[in-house]
């Protein structure tokens, strides 16, 4: 595989790139609890990480430490204006390459993994694929995928596999324009096993994750010519075959560590929402009917073809969104690298600190969502919002969420279909415990069943 030519874009050198590759640890000045040797406080933070830093907030303030493996220290930064100076970042200060650095093994070229000025070129690139106007164009896409998932969905399924699969269908089909079929059943299962394992540690699960994702690089790479000569409007064509205004395109590496960051992003992250949200359906069972009337009303005004004026005009079904998004945001952790020394309510973080934001540390201040433990949509349904630096389970500034908008398009859309044809009910073992980390979803197997309206 190439990686450039002397017509490809280079990369914008920032300052992140100066960083050593190991964080700052001189960080004993700053409180926190005290972590064993060698796990630090893991065994206390990760089974519920919100909940312990919302524990370590009112203790410490909002600012302190906690160890992770080895017991190395990591900046929390807790509260709204934390949120914003972080993630604002106005004096690109906060690298969100080195802080993602653990997925640099597998989408080093991705976008989540650019900073600032070079971060912000390649955001451009892709964001005419999520105006109105395209996302007017996914939606018609995705609504036939749709409705043929849940029509053969069986009696009783495993809910957060079956939306796992059908939000990797979407974003292989929407995203990168393929085809279902046995011809890319090769593909899919590449692309579930990398995504399955990226985060795993050395080991066996690691060694298959790196070696579907060469299998990945490979197929995707000789996809590219057929992409350059045909054109398309999806995400790996528009990639492909991009040029700006000196004739430059992004190399082959580029292009496909874009799009393999994006399958990364687009599909795990909506089925752990649509997973949270179908549970609280079938464990609300007055909830589920509100909304599945309101489904119907939008049928009756819209008729049977899906449309983004249809879902425009579900304002309880995304209020049931925004909260469930508010108690199991998808990503409790929000990383991030200080390229320079700064201070935080008259505390000094020094250069090169690794830095942690917890979107549950004001989704459930009760400053700003009254009784947060209670889960209530009505919340934001004609009320004022809160802090826009409160509510981040997108983030927010320049690294906030590019498929925000998709993504609230397709659970809405999933959601539509299945409300309309489906009863919702939780399998005699119930919800279970949810795990947090890497990503919020159950720990075992929830059984969902699923009545024919």
């Amino acid at each position: 595989m190439r990686d450039s030519t002397p017509n490809d874009l280079l990369r914008i050198s920032v300052a992140s790139d100066a960083l050593g590759r190991r964080a700052n640890r001189d960080l004993a000045h700053l409180p926190g609890p005290r972590g064993h040797r060698l796990w630090g406080n893991s065994r206390d933070f990760l089974p519920n990480p919100g909940q312990y830093v919302r524990d370590m907030r009112r203790r410490h303030g909002n600012c302190f430490t906690v160890g992770v493996v080895g017991n190395r220290r990591q900046v929390i930064l807790a509260g709204p204006a934390a949120n914003r100076l972080v993630l604002l970042d106005a004096d690109d200060n906060f690298s969100s390459r080195w802080g993602w650095e653990v997925l640099s093994a597998h989408f080093p070229g991705m976008v989540l993994l650019r900073d600032f000025a070079d971060h912000r070129l390649h955001r451009r690139l892709m964001a005419p694929l999520f105006k109105p106007a395209a996302l007017r164009r996914h939606l018609i896409q995705m609504d036939p995928i749709i409705r043929e998932s849940i029509r053969t969905w069986p009696d009783a399924i495993d809910i957060f596999r079956e939306c796992k699969r059908l939000t990797l269908e979407m974003a292989l089909r929407v995203f990168g324009g393929f085809e279902g079929g046995a011809d890319h059943e090769p593909l899919y299962r590449d692309v579930a096993t990398l995504l399955d394992n990226v985060l795993a540690p050395p080991g066996v699960r690691r060694w298959r994750a790196l070696r579907a994702r060469d299998r990945l690089r490979h197929t995707l790479h000789g996809e590219l010519a057929t992409r350059r000569q045909n054109g398309g409007e999806d995400l790996f064509t528009h990639l492909a075959v991009w040029t700006d205004e000196a004739g430059r395109g992004l190399s082959d590496r580029d292009v496909i560590d874009h799009m393999l960051g994006f399958l990364f992003a687009a599909h795990e992250t909506t089925a752990s929402a649509l997973t949270t949200m179908s549970i609280k359906l079938a464990e609300n069972p007055v909830w589920q009917e509100r909304l599945c009337e309101e489904c119907r009303a939008a049928r009756q005004d819209f008729g049977d073809r899906l449309t983004s004026g249809c879902l425009d005009h579900l304002p309880l079904t995304d209020a049931f969104f925004r909260e469930t998004l508010r108690l199991y945001s998808p990503l409790q952790m929000i990383p991030r690298r200080a390229v320079q020394a700064f201070r935080f309510e008259g505390r000094h973080i020094p250069a090169n600190a690794p830095i942690l934001l917890f979107p549950q540390a004001t989704h459930f201040d009760p400053e700003f969502f009254p009784e947060p433990e209670r889960f209530d949509p009505l919340r934001f349904v004609d009320a004022p919002g809160p802090d826009p630096f409160a509510f981040i389970p997108f983030g927010r500034g320049s690294h906030m969420c590019l498929g925000m908008h998709f993504a609230a398009l397709e659970v809405k859309a999933i959601l539509f279909q299945l409300l309309l044809t489906k009863r919702l009910r939780l399998g005699e073992e119930g919800s279970g415990t949810l795990n947090y980390v890497p990503l919020v979803r159950p720990l075992r197997p929830v059984r969902l069943h699923l009545s024919p309206l």
